[in-house]
């Protein structure tokens, strides 16, 4: 699905692994239910699996978000679209150099690291409307996500069922709108929809993803009250308690053997 050459040899040893696993377990714990029709491909009963999503292990933004931008080097008067995490060959990260490429009045930050950031700073080459920061501390990550406008997740179209971003979490703390540049039927698509916290774009279409983010930049009312939803949503389904209580429950329900007589 990541387009990393032979991976779909690695894909096929990844899989034998993991049917092998799986099928001696008590029970199977997903992230999200998008993950199960996967799961039962490989064999596995839809009776011994259970949905235990992450958890936020962030805490909410504190700084004052305009003294955050001042610090930054960022223009109150020019929308800031941020991509915060790993710059991988899933993530599809090109699509955000390319939206930068069309629109000299936005500010495109990318943060983190990862295999292809040598690739997209190369990309970017000439376009002083992109930035490239290092991966920001524990103390202001959330202060940072919050000084943005728009947040940003991107997945190649080919990307369906391998993950989640773990980026989500975060970003919903934040309190910002996300525009999530994904698939319609993966298991992102389906978070962001749950959420109420973010918008859908097609893949890899820079002029879409474009569109989208000057409508949240020329409504800030609007944007304000998609961001919103972030926090309510983590409170409601992502908190740390939330989370310990349904592990607390998938291992209680294994050790009394409901599940299944295999370990």
């Amino acid at each position: 699905q990541s387009g990393i050459r032979g991976g779909d040899r690695a894909a096929a040893l990844a899989a034998a692994a993991e049917r092998y696993a799986l099928g001696r377990a008590t029970l199977v714990g997903v992230i999200h239910e998008s993950f199960v029709p996967r799961v039962t491909a490989l064999g596995v009963d839809p009776g011994r699996i259970r949905t235990v999503p992450n958890w936020t292990h962030v805490q909410g933004p504190t700084a004052d978000r305009a003294a955050t931008r001042a610090r930054l080097g960022w223009d109150p008067a020019t929308p800031v679209l941020l991509h915060s995490g790993n710059m991988g060959l899933k993530q599809g990260l090109e699509v955000l150099v390319d939206t930068a490429r069309l629109a000299p009045d936005l500010r495109v930050v990318l943060m983190g690291d990862g295999n292809q950031r040598d690739a997209l700073r190369a990309r970017a080459e000439g376009l002083p409307n992109v930035d490239f920061l290092e991966p920001a501390g524990a103390g202001e990550f959330t202060d940072v996500l919050a000084a943005a406008d728009v947040l940003a997740v991107t997945q190649r179209a080919s990307v369906l069922d391998m993950s989640v971003p773990s980026k989500l979490t975060s970003y919903f703390v934040s309190g910002r709108p996300v525009v999530a540049s994904v698939a319609d039927e993966g298991g992102t698509a389906d978070e962001v929809r749950r959420s109420g916290a973010g918008v859908l774009v097609a893949p890899e279409d820079p002029a879409a993803l474009l569109e989208t983010v000057r409508k949240l930049a020329a409504d800030p009312v609007a944007a304000g009250e998609l961001g919103a939803g972030g926090p309510a949503y983590v409170a409601r389904h992502l908190s740390r308690e939330a989370g310990l209580a349904r592990f607390d429950d998938l291992l209680s329900e294994a050790l009394d053997g409901r599940g299944s007589t295999r370990r």
